[in-house]
């Protein structure tokens, strides 16, 4: 059996650091010596040093609490929830630095940025309208009263897709992003959302080139967007939208001699 002070020394912790993991309840001391002082295994130094890792990792305590209890399938479940929210965090801080690059000091920002931090879900109605410019706004405040009657809070104003086009008319859908677990309304179907960085320009209806420039303002940045593209409607505004084009992947950059970036290519 090991002391504290030599248990420590063996997991390259501190002290202090064991006996704040005892209080929490993550790594509880082998025995109490006659003395009442802590005695350690060496097998427990392995334990030591994984849940320091998870805390180095930015894991949580209750977190690895709830890890430390459960079964080898849960535990699976649960690294790959870690895994994603990592890498939406990484990604996050990626973008936010080629954002920065791209910005000059003495013009606003073309594009901005919108972060989805948390997972969340949309539901969406389908609609049919005419191709008309926003031709599925009419349908949101429908979806939305449809939604709040059955409980369910409604976090933003409603997005629209459209998907295809049929005998002159548009097919697409209005939704709207929950995070309530209640039944949805028939004829709805829920989408679950990831972790998600998204790309938005405010456009006007007849813009015909807005999509294009946040295209052209990601490739400049060495970013691509992922295929998830919405259009949200903005309250009391009957004549702009709000263009979100999803950001996936990044290819590396390096400075340039002034000082810049510049996007290399991936692989």
């Amino acid at each position: 059996m090991l002391t504290i002070s030599q248990f420590a020394d063996r997991c390259g912790l501190a002290p202090s650091a064991l006996r704040f993991y005892e209080r929490k309840g993550l790594l509880l001391p082998s025995a109490r010596r006659a003395n009442g002082y802590r005695a350690y295994s060496p097998g427990q130094v392995g334990e030591a040093r994984f849940i320091s890792s998870l805390r180095a990792a930015g894991i949580s305590l209750s977190a690895i609490r709830e890890f430390l209890r459960k079964d080898v399938r849960t535990r699976e479940t649960m690294l790959t929830s870690w895994r994603q929210d990592l890498s939406a965090r990484l990604l996050s801080l990626q973008l936010a630095d080629q954002y920065l690059r791209g910005l000059g000091a003495s013009s606003g920002p073309r594009v901005h940025l919108e972060h989805w931090a948390e997972p969340s879900v949309l539901v969406w109605f389908p609609v049919t309208a005419p191709p008309v410019p926003l031709a599925f706004r009419a349908a949101v405040p429908g979806g939305k009263k449809e939604l709040e009657r059955r409980g369910i809070p409604v976090l933003t104003s409603g997005y629209a897709r459209t998907l295809d086009v049929a005998d002159g008319q548009l097919l697409g859908e209005v939704g709207f992003r929950i995070k309530s677990r209640r039944r949805l309304p028939p004829g709805s179907r829920r989408q679950e959302m990831a972790p998600t960085l998204f790309a938005t320009l405010e456009c006007a209806v007849r813009d015909d080139q807005a999509a294009h420039r946040v295209f052209r303002f990601l490739a400049e940045l060495g970013f691509r967007p992922d295929g998830l593209h919405l259009e949200r409607y903005l309250p009391g505004v009957a004549d702009r939208y709000l263009l979100m084009l999803g950001v996936k992947r990044l290819r590396p950059v390096v400075a340039n001699g002034e000082g810049g970036s510049s996007p290399m290519a991936s692989e």
